[in-house]
């Protein structure tokens, strides 16, 4: 029998669960308040019409049936009085335990904005789907101000009842307890409003002009060493067009193209993304960066750089085939002779400087030397190593400069230019800064996040 009950009362909240995610799915702006205003529709009042949708004429036998499984107490001054205190102080608990502590339906309240509060002056239940930067705002002109002026209302009728000597002793007390409650939800409002504003503010990266200049001057050298990987990709994709599988294999290796042909695309595409990652992190510091860019700085020094060992995986490997099949076929001023031909024309290219050695720093040719050697001693494909080297400690010196843990980076993407959720990063992240400022229940600080 007990287990009935407990069976019964379980469904009563799976059911009643299930229609608050419901309407606040299907609220325009996502958001629901916990104490309606004038023809303000509250969670109440939502949670009632789909039952009457649901069970039609028998929407109010079953609201009962609800009710009194929910509570003992007697419906008074209100319909279903359990019902309410379950949505209002039990709900959102019940739905962060249901969604294994990933709540897709938030509640924001007022509740512990200041110490020692009486009631709550204000709550909410927000779609975690419907989340943009522009919700705070519509907390603030929609829902706040009715719900001010109604407090303000029923705090003057309940100041001018507490000192009304007609009353008896019992009313102008519960009239006084009723001015402190309003009072307090006053306050607590005006509090949350400051946070809400405190939010919205902006909040600077730390990445100074230093580091901002660094990254500026590093986009181009990674624009230019892309240019001539993709140049030299498509070379080899000529070549091996022209002359045919059988050549190309006999030239280079058996297993080179497949490696080429394997990475190419990411190594253009990573080198795109990091271009793009320097000039995010150049950005003024008011602006946020997307938290995954900073993983393409260390990403070029362990993945795509790699050595001239022809084992390697990174770009830099092809380099040990060019120098060995391209080299010979360059005059000393390191361009292809003028007598060959076209196919070979092409091998000598692979082997060939860069289009604008200028882009690379004069101290990375040098430290390639050996012994008596000059920089116009090295192979022409130096430059293309050196530029390689140059790019990847600008990148770990970029990298030191930055949060290593992506949570932080994230935390700053949607907080730099204010509060900016971002539902790619998962409600943990999002939620964080309204945990922060103590306007979400204290379960999310226990079992969110």
């Amino acid at each position: 029998m007990l287990c009935e009950v407990l069976n019964i009362e379980q469904q009563v909240k799976d059911l009643i669960h299930h229609f608050a995610m419901m309407s606040v799915q299907e609220e325009d702006d996502g958001i629901i308040p916990l104490y309606g205003v004038d023809e303000q529709p509250d969670m109440l009042d939502c949670i009632i019409n789909c039952f009457e949708e649901t069970y039609g004429e028998e929407a109010q036998d079953r609201l009962v049936e609800v009710d009194d499984v929910l509570g003992t107490v007697s419906a008074g001054e209100e319909a279903y009085p359990n019902l309410r205190a379950f949505i209002e102080d039990h709900l959102f608990d019940y739905h962060v335990n249901t969604m294994n502590s990933t709540p897709i339906v938030w509640k924001l309240t007022t509740e512990r904005t200041i110490a020692d509060s009486t009631d709550e002056g204000f709550a909410c239940f927000v779609d975690y789907h419907s989340l943009n930067s522009g919700m705070l705002d519509r907390l603030t002109s929609k829902y706040l101000e009715p719900r001010k002026a109604e407090l303000r209302e029923r705090r003057s009728t309940a100041n001018r009842r507490r000192s009304d000597d007609s009353l008896s002793t019992s009313e102008q007390a519960e009239a006084a307890e009723k001015y402190e409650r309003c009072t307090s939800g006053l306050n607590q409002i005006s509090v949350f409003e400051d946070v809400i504003q405190e939010l919205g503010s902006t909040n600077k990266r730390n990445f100074d002009d230093e580091d901002r200049q660094r990254v500026e001057k590093l986009a181009p050298k990674i624009a230019s060493f892309r240019e001539e990987t993709r140049k030299r990709v498509d070379t080899l994709a000529e070549l091996r067009e022209r002359r045919g599988e059988k050549w190309f294999k006999n030239t280079f290796s058996d297993k080179f193209w497949e490696a080429v042909d394997e990475w190419r695309d990411e190594w253009i595409d990573a080198l795109e993304e990091l271009e793009r990652a320097c000039m995010e992190y150049a950005k003024p510091v008011d602006k946020p960066v997307e938290s995954h860019l900073a993983d393409l700085f260390n990403y070029f020094h362990w993945r795509l750089k790699g050595s001239d060992h022809y084992s390697s995986t990174g770009i830099l490997f092809m380099t040990y085939y060019f120098e060995r099949e391209g080299t010979d076929l360059l005059d000393d001023d390191g361009q292809p002779f003028e007598n060959l031909t076209e196919d070979e024309r092409l091998l000598a290219s692979l082997a060939t400087g860069l289009d604008d050695s200028s882009i690379v720093n004069t101290e990375y040719l040098e430290a390639m030397t050996e012994d008596e050697e000059s920089v116009g001693d090295l192979p022409p494909l130096a430059e293309f190593k050196a530029l390689a080297q140059e790019i990847d400690d600008r990148c770990q010196a970029v990298e030191k400069e930055i949060p290593s843990d992506w949570a932080v980076r994230a935390l700053s993407e949607i907080t730099t230019a204010g509060y900016q959720p971002n539902r790619d990063h998962g409600v943990e992240i999002n939620i964080t800064p309204l945990v922060d400022a103590n306007i979400v229940p204290k379960i999310v600080g226990k079992q969110v996040i």
